[in-house]
């Protein structure tokens, strides 16, 4: 395999890597909230019921977060990956 098929490679598997991580955790935190919000909606955090709080504030903010992730590593993985095409000057 040339060297071009090699970074691509490195680089589609990482990023599935990192897609599919990314997607487990929001998928899990999502879904787990749903799944135990009447029980969370016991505890209260500031007089609002938890499971209220993660599904509408703490469930944008991951997302935020997981978006903001996903951006700065894709950009660095593929700056690192031009650098090794030889194409590239």
């Amino acid at each position: 395999m040339n060297r071009t098929g090699e970074t691509a490679l490195w680089y589609w598997r990482r990023t599935r890597r990192l897609t599919s991580v990314l997607l487990l955790l929001w998928f899990a935190f999502n879904l787990g909230a749903a799944w135990y919000a009447e029980a969370l909606n016991s505890l209260d955090v500031g007089g609002v019921p938890l499971g209220f709080l993660l599904l509408s504030t703490i469930s944008p903010l991951l997302f935020t977060a997981i978006a903001t992730i996903y951006a700065i590593l894709i950009n660095r993985w593929e700056r690192q990956a031009r650098w090794r095409d030889d194409r590239t000057p």
